[in-house]
């Protein structure tokens, strides 16, 4: 393979390489760059991994550099290892001397002694790592390539530079490092180095959890992770580190039957996804998501192989891998371990009929995760009769679009129920118990049947019937409990609910003598206190004059006529911003003569405001009565204009 000088040219040409090997010169030293610069440099692929290597102290020289890249240079030397770093802006600078090693079996620490550059560079894990390229000024540019590495990337071959059965056995770290390697370049593993990883294969037990898992998560991130994944299983290192993937591997046959061969189903599943998405957790829990099948695997003679549950068996599975493999034990184990225990939901709805009962608690139970796990899913529909493939997709696609439907309409991803236990408890006088909990389920799963919309007033609604019939009442029972707005746009107003809703909302001089009507027809006592209903009232109007709020959510409890309550519907339908004309109003009521009935019925309305008569105008624009008076109305008409625009 033909060096593209031209381009180490291009890469030498910066600065900061001209200031190393500067500096290394003035203190009379050997300086080059080494390891995975030079081999990115040859890949032509990026990279910001500059690693020195001086003949000498690279302590010394690292302090050296920082000195003359001045105050925006920061250092930091790790005297154990001999190493240093030095931060210069967006760079990262290692330094070390060149070393020569040697290694005790028990441990991969390596005995070091300084070294040559090429005593250094035959201490190298691979031929592709072990090139260097002088920074001096007589040599500058020069590539000093023992190994022919250069060779083995043309080749795309990962190989040891020395017997690599010594390369593992003295660091077996390096195995999983070559597969990494492979995986991420695209690369070979050389058949000598292969054989190698397979004899020294039981040496990985001396390298920490951490190490290998840091290495699984770099294969993870590659292109086509299974590459990894495949090596890994056919060298022997997987069953050593990761018995539970092992485990999916083969085909086990009864009576002529077989099942599919559960790692290769699986690679095809990560493969996809990683096609679609960055996200390593995603990824991971593709690699995942059958992790319970093994466990769960049965022949049954009337249906072949099963592999019941296997889904809950392997969400359930998920921590205790994530803890023994020092995968993080935070809100990514979380995720893998909800998606594999959800993965076959949206599988089972695309199987079974697409109800929207089903829809909102799979909505419910996957949250802001439902877009991952719907890609998981669409991965996991793998099979060789393409027909299946074909009908499946085209089921999985409507599964989609009633999943935005759903969210749309219904807004249950990662809702919280309208009443929580606090308002339920509070409502009735209760302590945490039984009976709360109850009402709150069954709000709930209400909500998710679709027997009541996910809001408010139906929620609302629900508790205090549910309520009742456990034997419940409000500790307001009997009472119509009211507050006072002071400051508003339109002047003070009287707010007043009862167990059954809100039954006033009123401005204006006359506001007291209606809370005492209400009161009186309602046969109720009157009481100046506060209840949950009423603060949600309250924060709603605040809302409403602030521009944050066009529609109330209130349970109503305006009495009235029949006639009153179907004027008062037709006003509740009138869109934000909006109005109408008493003609108009009459007409959608149903009595289109009726112009002068719909206007008392509109002066009747106990709920102004929230049940917007103000949006009823004369046939010639002219603003007309109300009962909070024409000045109120002009008022909140003009500030819902103002928001509308």
């Amino acid at each position: 393979m033909s060096v593209n000088q031209e381009n180490i040219r291009k890469h030498l040409s910066q600065e900061i390489f001209h200031l190393v090997g500067d500096v290394a010169d003035s203190m009379a030293r050997e300086c080059y760059v080494v390891g995975g610069y030079v081999r990115d440099i040859i890949l032509e692929r990026p990279s910001t991994d500059m690693d020195f290597v001086t003949v000498g102290s690279g302590i010394e020289l690292a302090q050296a550099v920082a000195k003359r890249l001045g105050a925006d240079a920061h250092l930091a030397v790790f005297k154990t290892y001999g190493t240093a770093q030095v931060k210069w802006h967006d760079m990262e600078l290692e330094f070390v001397g060149a070393r020569k090693e040697s290694y005790r079996r028990e441990s991969r620490n390596p005995i070091v002694e300084d070294g040559t550059l090429q005593e250094d560079q035959h201490r190298r894990d691979f031929t592709i790592n072990a090139m260097a390229v002088s920074l001096n000024a007589g040599t500058y540019g020069t590539l000093l390539d023992p190994f022919n590495g250069v060779g083995d990337i043309e080749r795309k071959l990962i190989r040891t530079p020395l017997n690599p059965d010594i390369t593992f056995s003295d660091d077996p770290l390096r195995m999983m490092r070559a597969v990494r390697f492979a995986t991420q370049l695209g690369f070979d593993i050389f058949p000598d180095t292969f054989q190698a990883i397979r004899r020294n294969a039981g040496r990985i037990k001396i390298i920490t959890k951490e190490r290998i898992a840091e290495e699984l998560m770099k294969i993870m991130r590659a292109d086509v992770p299974s590459r990894g994944f495949y090596m890994l299983k056919d060298c022997g290192l997987l069953t050593l580190i990761f018995p539970e993937l092992m485990a999916l591997s083969g085909v086990e046959t009864v009576r002529g039957r077989g099942h599919k061969d559960n790692f290769v189903h699986t690679m095809q599943v990560l493969d996809v996804v990683a096609q679609k998405n960055r996200n390593e957790w995603l990824r991971w829990a593709a690699l995942l998501h059958d992790i319970g099948k093994p466990v769960t695997k049965e022949w049954d003679d009337a249906v072949g192989w099963t592999f019941h549950n296997h889904n809950f068996v392997g969400e359930k599975m998920i921590p205790r891998i994530f803890a023994r493999m020092r995968l993080p034990q935070n809100e990514h184990m979380k995720y893998v371990k909800k998606l594999v225990g959800l993965h076959m939901r949206p599988i089972a709805l695309v199987e079974d009929e697409v109800t929207d009962s089903a829809v909102r608690r799979l909505l419910f139970d996957a949250g802001d995760d439902v877009d991952d796990l719907m890609t998981l899913c669409n991965a996991d529909i793998t099979s060789k009769n393409q027909e299946k493939v074909r009908r499946y997709r085209e089921n999985f696609e409507l599964v989609k679009r009633k999943l935005v439907d759903i969210e749309e309409k219904d807004r249950v991803r990662n809702f919280q129920p309208p009443v929580d236990g606090e308002e339920i408890m509070e409502t009735f006088g209760l302590a945490p118990s039984a009976p709360v909990g109850v009402i709150k389920d069954s709000i709930k799963e209400a909500i998710l049947e679709g027997t009541i919309k996910n809001r408010y007033s139906d929620a609302y609604g629900l508790m205090m019937s549910k309520a009742a019939e456990i034997g419940l009442k409000p500790v307001y029972d009997g009472r119509l409990c009211y507050q006072m707005m002071h400051g508003t746009p339109v002047g003070d107003i009287v707010v007043a609910a009862s167990g059954q809703g809100l039954a006033l909302c009123a401005m204006g001089d006359g506001a007291q003598a209606e809370l005492g009507q209400i009161a009186r027809r309602g046969h109720l006592t009157l009481a100046q206190e506060q209840t949950p209903l009423l603060r949600k009232a309250m924060t709603q109007l605040a809302e409403y004059f602030a521009g944050e709020r066009q529609d109330f959510d209130l349970p109503l409890n305006a009495v009235g006529t029949d006639f009153q309550r179907r004027c008062w519907q037709v006003l509740a339908a009138i869109p934000y911003g909006s109005v109408i004309s008493y003609k108009q109003q009459a007409e959608r009521v149903g009595n289109p003569g009726g112009y002068r009935a719909v206007a008392q019925s509109n002066n009747c309305n106990p709920l102004a405001i929230i049940v917007p008569c103000h949006r009823v105008v004369a046939s010639d624009g002219t603003l007309g009565g109300y009962a909070g008076g024409v000045s109120a109305k002009r008022t909140l008409l003009a500030l819902e204009n103002s928001h509308k625009k």
